[in-house]
């Protein structure tokens, strides 16, 4: 089945404002791998995450959200969680794995994003708070993932007892999309994935050898470093040739793709990382929607506007179409 492709359609005054903030963002430093020490750039993303959480803590007790630190165990000494509760019953629970290009950030990245769904959705929502890379060269995410998983399994197993629902999402931006594809496919495997009704996955990275946008970056590229773009992600995996960057273990783009979810990707024009969107979308099987948002950088979603605030409210409908099929069963 092919992928439903839909553009938002900006108005006059969205596109100026967009216009605006690109034109700011063309003037910060681009994010690009150094030896996985963090450049200009990514030490401003850090302290985003830091402020997120603190600015949003007292927010989301205002709005009823109970914010909930719990540790839950792994087989390598157990992974930290952030949970949301909504004010009522939970309609339903997201498993929520936060970009940072694998280095930075945090369980609470997302809680400004999140704090719509938990508040008005009545959605829990349960942020991974995994382990970064950290190494002087770029290795496999396997700790990443493993966390990732931990926090998978322990949903899948505990969210009727926890949270009084076997309702399920998937949720991941960026490199938290990456982790979310390869989380998704591993418990499909371990017949975990059936309780997991849809899956929202946002300018995500589903091949490290590049997609052909990725590799096409040029100077002109917002918030990521064009040029280096390839071999930055190449980086991650220093033991790998192009090949090996290919294989379905750590590029989802190249899995077999059976069995899972309704999905649905998001994908800004001005990203280097579209195609990744576009091409896992064609690959996906049955339900998957792609949304196309016009003059929107990566990472677009964390900058506010209305580019942010339109493609939010395309997430909770699309949430709320899903939940709504499922409650009316």
């Amino acid at each position: 089945m092919t992928a439903r492709v839909r553009r938002l359609d900006l108005t006059p005054a969205e596109r100026r404002t967009a216009e605006r903030t690109n034109a700011a963002l063309a003037l910060i430093p681009r994010l690009k791998a150094d030896g996985w020490r963090l450049t200009a750039g990514q030490w401003l993303s850090s302290r985003f995450g830091q402020l997120a959480e603190r600015v949003t803590a007292v927010q989301l007790s205002r709005r009823g959200v109970r914010v909930e630190a719990l540790r839950i165990p792994s087989e390598d000494g157990g992974v930290s969680v952030r949970i949301l509760n909504p004010p009522g019953p939970a309609r339903g629970v997201i498993l929520d794995i936060h970009g940072g290009g694998w280095v930075v950030g945090s369980a609470g990245l997302n809680d400004h994003l999140n704090a719509d769904l938990a508040a008005e959705a009545g959605l829990a929502v349960v942020s991974v708070d995994y382990r970064l890379l950290s190494e002087p060269r770029g290795v496999l995410m396997q700790h990443a993932l493993s966390d990732c998983m931990a926090a998978g399994r322990w949903l899948a197993d505990n969210a009727s007892d926890r949270f009084g629902t076997e309702r399920l999402f998937l949720a991941g931006q960026s490199a938290g999309a990456h982790l979310a594809a390869l989380t998704g496919l591993a418990l499909r495997d371990e017949s975990r994935f059936g309780d997991f009704r849809g899956c929202v996955l946002v300018y995500g990275v589903y091949d490290l050898s590049g997609t052909p946008s990725a590799r096409a970056a040029g100077p002109e590229t917002l918030i990521l470093n064009g040029p280096t773009l390839a071999a930055d992600l190449g980086r991650l995996t220093p033991d790998r040739d192009e090949s090996g960057r290919r294989s379905p273990d750590i590029s989802p783009l190249y899995a077999d793709l059976h069995d899972l979810p309704p999905a649905l990707f998001i994908a800004g024009d001005l990203d280097p990382l579209r195609d990744d969107s576009r091409l896992m979308a064609e690959a996906w099987p049955g339900d998957a929607d792609l949304l196309e948002v016009p003059l929107a950088p990566h990472g677009f979603i964390h900058f506010g506007g209305p580019l942010a605030a339109r493609s939010q409210a395309e997430i909770r409908a699309w949430l709320e179409a899903r939940l709504a099929v499922l409650e009316a069963a």
